[in-house]
Protein backbone atom coordinates (compact mmCIF):
# COMPACT_ATOMS: atom_id res chain seq x y z
CA UNK A 1 0.00 0.00 0.00
CA UNK A 2 2.91 2.37 0.67
CA UNK A 3 3.97 2.14 -2.99
CA UNK A 4 0.76 3.71 -4.24
CA UNK A 5 1.09 7.33 -5.33
CA UNK A 6 -1.93 9.17 -3.95
CA UNK A 7 -3.41 12.39 -5.17
CA UNK A 8 -2.86 15.54 -3.14
CA UNK A 9 -5.60 18.05 -4.03
CA UNK A 10 -3.82 20.87 -2.23
CA UNK A 11 -0.57 20.26 -4.11
CA UNK A 12 -2.51 20.07 -7.37
CA UNK A 13 -4.06 23.48 -6.73
CA UNK A 14 -0.66 24.97 -5.95
CA UNK A 15 0.82 23.41 -9.09
CA UNK A 16 -1.85 25.13 -11.17
CA UNK A 17 -1.17 28.52 -9.56
CA UNK A 18 2.22 29.85 -10.64
CA UNK A 19 1.87 32.84 -8.28
CA UNK A 20 1.59 30.68 -5.18
CA UNK A 21 4.66 31.04 -2.86
CA UNK A 22 5.05 27.24 -2.70
CA UNK A 23 4.75 26.76 -6.47
CA UNK A 24 8.48 26.03 -7.14
CA UNK A 25 8.86 23.43 -4.40
CA UNK A 26 5.60 21.66 -5.22
CA UNK A 27 6.06 21.64 -9.00
CA UNK A 28 9.56 20.19 -8.62
CA UNK A 29 8.15 17.04 -7.04
CA UNK A 30 8.56 14.04 -9.33
CA UNK A 31 5.61 12.28 -7.67
CA UNK A 32 3.10 15.06 -8.23
CA UNK A 33 -0.16 13.85 -9.81
CA UNK A 34 -2.46 16.32 -11.54
CA UNK A 35 -5.92 15.03 -12.38
CA UNK A 36 -4.89 11.49 -11.38
CA UNK A 37 -2.14 11.30 -14.04
CA UNK A 38 1.60 11.77 -13.55
CA UNK A 39 2.48 14.79 -15.72
CA UNK A 40 5.60 16.74 -16.54
CA UNK A 41 5.73 20.36 -15.53
CA UNK A 42 6.12 22.12 -18.89
CA UNK A 43 7.07 25.37 -17.18
CA UNK A 44 10.24 23.80 -15.74
CA UNK A 45 11.29 22.14 -19.00
CA UNK A 46 13.97 23.42 -21.36
CA UNK A 47 16.35 26.37 -21.31
CA UNK A 48 16.17 30.00 -22.41
CA UNK A 49 18.18 30.52 -25.60
CA UNK A 50 20.22 33.59 -26.54
CA UNK A 51 17.28 34.75 -28.67
CA UNK A 52 15.00 34.75 -25.65
CA UNK A 53 13.10 31.66 -26.82
CA UNK A 54 12.51 28.75 -24.50
CA UNK A 55 13.79 25.54 -26.10
CA UNK A 56 13.95 21.88 -25.09
CA UNK A 57 17.50 20.58 -25.40
CA UNK A 58 17.72 16.81 -25.85
CA UNK A 59 21.44 16.65 -26.68
CA UNK A 60 22.75 17.80 -23.29
CA UNK A 61 24.82 20.55 -24.98
CA UNK A 62 22.95 23.32 -23.20
CA UNK A 63 23.66 21.66 -19.87
CA UNK A 64 27.33 21.32 -20.82
CA UNK A 65 27.49 25.05 -21.51
CA UNK A 66 26.17 25.81 -18.05
CA UNK A 67 22.88 27.26 -19.26
CA UNK A 68 20.76 25.00 -17.11
CA UNK A 69 20.33 25.37 -13.39
CA UNK A 70 22.43 23.53 -10.81
CA UNK A 71 19.35 21.56 -9.78
CA UNK A 72 18.77 20.39 -13.35
CA UNK A 73 22.41 19.36 -13.72
CA UNK A 74 22.45 17.31 -10.53
CA UNK A 75 19.09 15.73 -11.28
CA UNK A 76 19.73 14.75 -14.89
CA UNK A 77 23.48 14.13 -15.31
CA UNK A 78 25.19 11.12 -13.72
CA UNK A 79 28.63 11.50 -12.17
CA UNK A 80 31.45 9.77 -14.01
CA UNK A 81 34.04 9.49 -11.23
CA UNK A 82 37.39 7.71 -11.21
CA UNK A 83 38.62 7.59 -7.59
CA UNK A 84 41.85 5.73 -8.36
CA UNK A 85 42.88 6.19 -12.01
CA UNK A 86 44.99 3.50 -13.61
CA UNK A 87 46.04 5.80 -16.45
CA UNK A 88 45.77 9.38 -17.67
CA UNK A 89 45.16 11.32 -20.85
CA UNK A 90 46.50 14.85 -20.46
CA UNK A 91 44.91 17.88 -22.12
CA UNK A 92 47.10 21.01 -22.08
CA UNK A 93 45.50 24.43 -22.62
CA UNK A 94 47.50 27.61 -23.09
CA UNK A 95 44.48 29.85 -23.73
CA UNK A 96 44.85 33.20 -21.94
CA UNK A 97 41.20 33.33 -20.92
CA UNK A 98 39.52 32.58 -17.62
CA UNK A 99 36.90 30.64 -19.59
CA UNK A 100 37.30 27.50 -21.63
CA UNK A 101 37.66 28.07 -25.35
CA UNK A 102 35.84 26.06 -28.01
CA UNK A 103 39.07 24.18 -28.70
CA UNK A 104 39.50 23.38 -24.98
CA UNK A 105 36.08 21.71 -24.94
CA UNK A 106 36.83 19.84 -28.16
CA UNK A 107 40.15 18.57 -26.75
CA UNK A 108 38.42 17.33 -23.60
CA UNK A 109 35.86 15.57 -25.79
CA UNK A 110 38.70 13.96 -27.75
CA UNK A 111 40.36 12.86 -24.50
CA UNK A 112 37.19 11.03 -23.45
CA UNK A 113 36.96 9.29 -26.80
CA UNK A 114 40.57 8.19 -26.43
CA UNK A 115 40.00 7.01 -22.84
CA UNK A 116 37.07 4.87 -24.03
CA UNK A 117 39.50 2.81 -26.11
CA UNK A 118 41.32 1.72 -22.94
CA UNK A 119 39.15 1.12 -19.89
CA UNK A 120 36.89 2.90 -17.47
CA UNK A 121 39.78 3.72 -15.14
CA UNK A 122 41.61 6.08 -17.52
CA UNK A 123 41.10 9.63 -16.27
CA UNK A 124 41.37 12.96 -18.09
CA UNK A 125 43.79 15.49 -16.59
CA UNK A 126 43.28 19.11 -17.68
CA UNK A 127 46.34 21.38 -17.36
CA UNK A 128 46.12 25.13 -17.89
CA UNK A 129 48.42 28.11 -17.48
CA UNK A 130 45.67 30.30 -16.02
CA UNK A 131 42.92 29.65 -13.45
CA UNK A 132 39.51 28.97 -15.02
CA UNK A 133 36.15 30.21 -13.81
CA UNK A 134 34.17 27.61 -15.79
CA UNK A 135 32.88 24.51 -14.05
CA UNK A 136 35.33 21.97 -15.48
CA UNK A 137 33.18 19.07 -14.28
CA UNK A 138 30.72 19.92 -17.07
CA UNK A 139 33.36 19.43 -19.75
CA UNK A 140 34.98 16.17 -18.69
CA UNK A 141 37.99 16.96 -16.50
CA UNK A 142 38.49 14.24 -13.87
CA UNK A 143 41.60 16.02 -12.53
CA UNK A 144 42.85 19.58 -12.97
CA UNK A 145 46.23 21.27 -12.54
CA UNK A 146 47.10 24.95 -12.96
CA UNK A 147 50.70 25.88 -13.72
CA UNK A 148 50.58 29.32 -12.16
CA UNK A 149 53.08 31.26 -14.21
CA UNK A 150 52.43 34.72 -15.60
CA UNK A 151 55.78 34.79 -17.42
CA UNK A 152 56.63 33.13 -20.69
CA UNK A 153 58.62 30.15 -19.39
CA UNK A 154 58.67 27.27 -21.89
CA UNK A 155 61.62 25.59 -20.17
CA UNK A 156 59.88 25.61 -16.79
CA UNK A 157 56.64 24.35 -18.34
CA UNK A 158 58.53 21.56 -20.09
CA UNK A 159 60.12 20.45 -16.83
CA UNK A 160 56.66 20.40 -15.25
CA UNK A 161 55.40 18.14 -18.02
CA UNK A 162 58.43 15.87 -17.79
CA UNK A 163 57.76 15.42 -14.07
CA UNK A 164 54.19 14.44 -14.94
CA UNK A 165 55.52 12.07 -17.59
CA UNK A 166 57.76 10.32 -15.06
CA UNK A 167 55.06 10.24 -12.37
CA UNK A 168 51.86 9.46 -14.28
CA UNK A 169 53.06 7.95 -17.59
CA UNK A 170 50.14 9.46 -19.58
CA UNK A 171 48.83 7.42 -22.47
CA UNK A 172 48.29 10.52 -24.60
CA UNK A 173 49.15 14.22 -24.53
CA UNK A 174 46.70 16.53 -26.30
CA UNK A 175 47.74 20.08 -27.29
CA UNK A 176 46.26 22.88 -29.37
CA UNK A 177 48.02 23.22 -32.71
CA UNK A 178 48.76 26.69 -34.02
CA UNK A 179 48.88 28.39 -30.60
CA UNK A 180 51.96 30.26 -29.48
CA UNK A 181 52.76 28.28 -26.34
CA UNK A 182 50.94 24.96 -26.72
CA UNK A 183 52.23 23.90 -30.13
CA UNK A 184 55.80 24.90 -29.29
CA UNK A 185 55.65 23.09 -25.95
CA UNK A 186 54.21 19.97 -27.59
CA UNK A 187 57.15 19.79 -29.99
CA UNK A 188 59.64 20.34 -27.17
CA UNK A 189 58.00 17.47 -25.28
CA UNK A 190 58.03 15.25 -28.36
CA UNK A 191 61.78 15.81 -28.80
CA UNK A 192 62.44 15.08 -25.12
CA UNK A 193 60.40 11.85 -25.24
CA UNK A 194 61.64 10.87 -28.72
CA UNK A 195 58.03 10.59 -29.89
CA UNK A 196 56.71 11.54 -33.31
CA UNK A 197 53.67 13.81 -32.80
CA UNK A 198 50.54 13.91 -34.91
CA UNK A 199 49.95 17.51 -36.01
CA UNK A 200 47.03 19.50 -37.46
CA UNK A 201 44.48 16.94 -36.28
CA UNK A 202 41.09 17.91 -37.67
CA UNK A 203 38.79 14.98 -36.94
CA UNK A 204 39.08 11.85 -34.80
CA UNK A 205 37.36 8.59 -35.71
CA UNK A 206 38.08 5.04 -34.48
CA UNK A 207 41.72 5.48 -33.57
CA UNK A 208 42.56 7.64 -36.59
CA UNK A 209 43.10 11.39 -36.88
CA UNK A 210 42.31 13.12 -40.13
CA UNK A 211 45.04 15.76 -40.46
CA UNK A 212 45.82 18.70 -42.68
CA UNK A 213 48.64 18.42 -45.19
CA UNK A 214 50.88 20.69 -47.23
CA UNK A 215 48.19 20.82 -49.88
CA UNK A 216 45.23 22.76 -48.47
CA UNK A 217 42.82 20.76 -50.63
CA UNK A 218 43.97 17.39 -49.27
CA UNK A 219 44.17 15.68 -45.90
CA UNK A 220 45.82 12.53 -44.56
CA UNK A 221 44.71 9.92 -42.03
CA UNK A 222 47.19 9.07 -39.30
CA UNK A 223 47.04 6.63 -36.41
CA UNK A 224 47.06 8.39 -33.05
CA UNK A 225 50.40 8.71 -31.30
CA UNK A 226 51.21 9.66 -27.72
CA UNK A 227 51.46 13.39 -28.57
CA UNK A 228 48.58 14.95 -30.51
CA UNK A 229 48.30 18.51 -31.81
CA UNK A 230 44.73 19.23 -32.85
CA UNK A 231 42.45 21.97 -34.14
CA UNK A 232 38.83 22.98 -33.49
CA UNK A 233 36.08 20.42 -34.22
CA UNK A 234 38.48 17.51 -33.80
CA UNK A 235 35.81 15.92 -31.58
CA UNK A 236 32.50 16.82 -29.97
CA UNK A 237 32.42 18.10 -26.37
CA UNK A 238 31.10 15.64 -23.81
CA UNK A 239 27.42 15.47 -22.89
CA UNK A 240 25.24 13.32 -20.71
CA UNK A 241 27.49 13.16 -17.62
CA UNK A 242 29.72 15.20 -15.33
CA UNK A 243 33.12 14.50 -13.77
CA UNK A 244 34.59 15.29 -10.39
CA UNK A 245 37.18 17.87 -11.59
CA UNK A 246 39.44 17.46 -8.55
CA UNK A 247 42.48 19.72 -8.28
CA UNK A 248 45.72 17.80 -7.86
CA UNK A 249 48.65 19.11 -5.88
CA UNK A 250 51.52 20.70 -7.77
CA UNK A 251 54.21 18.05 -8.08
CA UNK A 252 57.30 18.54 -5.95
CA UNK A 253 60.48 19.35 -7.79
CA UNK A 254 58.75 20.72 -10.89
CA UNK A 255 59.66 24.37 -10.21
CA UNK A 256 63.08 25.50 -11.31
CA UNK A 257 64.91 28.53 -12.60
CA UNK A 258 63.92 29.69 -16.07
CA UNK A 259 66.63 30.11 -18.67
CA UNK A 260 64.54 32.69 -20.55
CA UNK A 261 63.85 36.14 -19.14
CA UNK A 262 60.40 37.47 -19.95
CA UNK A 263 60.63 41.17 -20.79
CA UNK A 264 56.86 41.59 -20.97
CA UNK A 265 54.38 42.04 -23.75
CA UNK A 266 55.03 44.08 -26.87
CA UNK A 267 52.38 46.49 -28.10
CA UNK A 268 50.75 45.34 -31.35
CA UNK A 269 48.64 47.43 -33.71
CA UNK A 270 45.12 45.91 -33.48
CA UNK A 271 44.65 46.64 -37.20
CA UNK A 272 47.37 44.08 -37.96
CA UNK A 273 45.78 41.25 -35.95
CA UNK A 274 43.69 38.83 -38.05
CA UNK A 275 40.00 38.74 -37.11
CA UNK A 276 40.14 35.04 -36.29
CA UNK A 277 42.88 35.64 -33.70
CA UNK A 278 41.99 38.96 -32.09
CA UNK A 279 40.32 39.08 -28.69
CA UNK A 280 38.60 42.49 -28.97
CA UNK A 281 36.49 43.49 -31.99
CA UNK A 282 34.54 46.66 -32.78
CA UNK A 283 32.24 45.68 -35.63
CA UNK A 284 30.19 48.12 -37.72
CA UNK A 285 27.02 47.60 -39.70
CA UNK A 286 24.34 49.42 -41.65
CA UNK A 287 23.45 51.55 -38.62
CA UNK A 288 26.82 53.34 -38.60
CA UNK A 289 26.43 56.83 -40.05
CA UNK A 290 29.86 58.27 -39.23
CA UNK A 291 32.58 55.88 -40.39
CA UNK A 292 35.39 58.30 -39.60
CA UNK A 293 34.20 58.29 -35.99
CA UNK A 294 33.95 54.48 -36.10
CA UNK A 295 37.63 54.20 -37.12
CA UNK A 296 38.60 56.72 -34.44
CA UNK A 297 36.65 54.79 -31.81
CA UNK A 298 38.30 51.49 -32.78
CA UNK A 299 41.76 53.09 -32.58
CA UNK A 300 41.00 54.72 -29.22
CA UNK A 301 39.62 51.47 -27.76
CA UNK A 302 42.49 49.41 -29.18
CA UNK A 303 40.04 47.13 -30.98
CA UNK A 304 40.33 45.29 -34.26
CA UNK A 305 37.76 46.45 -36.81
CA UNK A 306 35.07 44.10 -38.10
CA UNK A 307 31.99 44.61 -40.25
CA UNK A 308 28.70 43.11 -41.36
CA UNK A 309 28.15 41.96 -44.93
CA UNK A 310 25.95 45.00 -45.65
CA UNK A 311 28.72 47.39 -44.61
CA UNK A 312 31.18 45.52 -46.83
CA UNK A 313 28.84 45.32 -49.81
CA UNK A 314 28.18 49.06 -49.53
CA UNK A 315 31.91 49.74 -49.74
CA UNK A 316 32.42 51.14 -46.22
CA UNK A 317 34.71 48.32 -45.06
CA UNK A 318 37.09 45.93 -46.85
CA UNK A 319 36.05 42.33 -47.49
CA UNK A 320 38.72 41.05 -45.07
CA UNK A 321 36.81 42.58 -42.15
CA UNK A 322 33.52 40.76 -42.83
CA UNK A 323 32.29 38.66 -39.89
CA UNK A 324 29.86 35.82 -40.45
CA UNK A 325 29.18 32.55 -42.20
CA UNK A 326 30.21 34.12 -45.53
CA UNK A 327 33.17 35.93 -43.95
CA UNK A 328 35.34 35.13 -40.92
CA UNK A 329 34.36 33.15 -37.83
CA UNK A 330 35.62 35.00 -34.77
CA UNK A 331 36.33 33.93 -31.19
CA UNK A 332 36.86 37.23 -29.39
CA UNK A 333 36.61 37.84 -25.67
CA UNK A 334 34.65 41.04 -26.34
CA UNK A 335 32.61 41.72 -29.47
CA UNK A 336 31.03 45.18 -29.80
CA UNK A 337 28.40 45.31 -32.55
CA UNK A 338 27.63 48.87 -33.67
CA UNK A 339 24.53 49.31 -35.79
CA UNK A 340 24.30 45.61 -36.72
CA UNK A 341 20.79 44.17 -36.85
CA UNK A 342 21.97 40.57 -36.46
CA UNK A 343 21.32 38.51 -39.58
CA UNK A 344 21.57 34.78 -38.98
CA UNK A 345 24.78 34.52 -41.06
CA UNK A 346 26.44 37.21 -38.94
CA UNK A 347 25.33 35.61 -35.68
CA UNK A 348 26.80 32.29 -36.84
CA UNK A 349 30.19 33.91 -37.31
CA UNK A 350 30.32 35.30 -33.75
CA UNK A 351 28.77 32.33 -31.93
CA UNK A 352 31.85 31.64 -29.82
CA UNK A 353 32.50 35.21 -28.59
CA UNK A 354 32.55 35.41 -24.80
CA UNK A 355 30.89 38.81 -24.27
CA UNK A 356 28.73 40.56 -26.87
CA UNK A 357 27.81 44.24 -26.54
CA UNK A 358 25.22 45.71 -28.91
CA UNK A 359 24.91 49.41 -29.71
CA UNK A 360 21.72 49.86 -31.68
CA UNK A 361 18.74 52.17 -32.01
CA UNK A 362 16.34 49.23 -32.47
CA UNK A 363 15.61 47.45 -29.16
CA UNK A 364 13.89 44.57 -30.97
CA UNK A 365 16.67 43.56 -33.38
CA UNK A 366 18.23 40.11 -33.18
CA UNK A 367 21.64 41.44 -32.16
CA UNK A 368 20.15 43.05 -29.05
CA UNK A 369 18.48 39.74 -28.19
CA UNK A 370 21.81 37.95 -28.58
CA UNK A 371 23.89 40.51 -26.69
CA UNK A 372 24.97 40.23 -23.06
CA UNK A 373 24.74 44.03 -22.76
CA UNK A 374 22.82 46.44 -24.98
CA UNK A 375 22.95 50.21 -25.36
CA UNK A 376 19.82 51.52 -27.09
CA UNK A 377 20.89 54.84 -28.57
CA UNK A 378 22.28 56.53 -31.64
CA UNK A 379 25.57 54.82 -32.51
CA UNK A 380 27.43 58.07 -33.26
CA UNK A 381 26.59 59.52 -29.86
CA UNK A 382 27.71 56.38 -28.04
CA UNK A 383 30.98 56.10 -30.00
CA UNK A 384 31.74 59.77 -29.38
CA UNK A 385 31.02 59.25 -25.68
CA UNK A 386 33.45 56.32 -25.60
CA UNK A 387 36.17 58.39 -27.27
CA UNK A 388 35.58 61.29 -24.89
CA UNK A 389 35.58 59.02 -21.85
CA UNK A 390 38.91 57.44 -22.78
CA UNK A 391 40.49 60.76 -23.66
CA UNK A 392 39.31 62.23 -20.34
CA UNK A 393 36.56 64.55 -21.57
CA UNK A 394 33.21 64.96 -19.83
CA UNK A 395 30.68 62.80 -21.70
CA UNK A 396 28.10 62.21 -18.97
CA UNK A 397 25.49 64.25 -20.81
CA UNK A 398 25.61 61.98 -23.80
CA UNK A 399 24.49 58.97 -21.77
CA UNK A 400 21.58 60.77 -20.11
CA UNK A 401 19.25 59.47 -22.80
CA UNK A 402 21.27 56.49 -24.04
CA UNK A 403 19.50 53.96 -21.82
Amino acid sequence: MDDIIRRDPRAERIARNRLHPDYDSVSASSSLMVGGINRKDVHNTGILSAEGIKRIDRSGAAVAKGLASQRLKEATLPLHAIPEPEGFIVVFSDADSDKLTVLDKDMLGLAHQLSATYDNQTAVLFISLYPRTDDLSLYGAHRTLTLSSTDYSPEVWLRNLLVLEDTLQPKHWVFADGSLCGSDLARRLAVSLKERPVTRGKHYLDGTLNCGSGDASKSVDRAVSRILLVEEQVADPISGFVTEAEEIAHLAGSDSHAGIEDLGQVAVDPANIPLAETRFILSGGNGVRNWALFHQCAKTLGATEGASRVAVDNGFMPRTTQVGATGTYVNAKVYVAVGISGAIQHLQGMTHCDTVIAINADPNCDMVKRADLSVIADSSEVMQALVNAIEGSDSAGVFDHAG
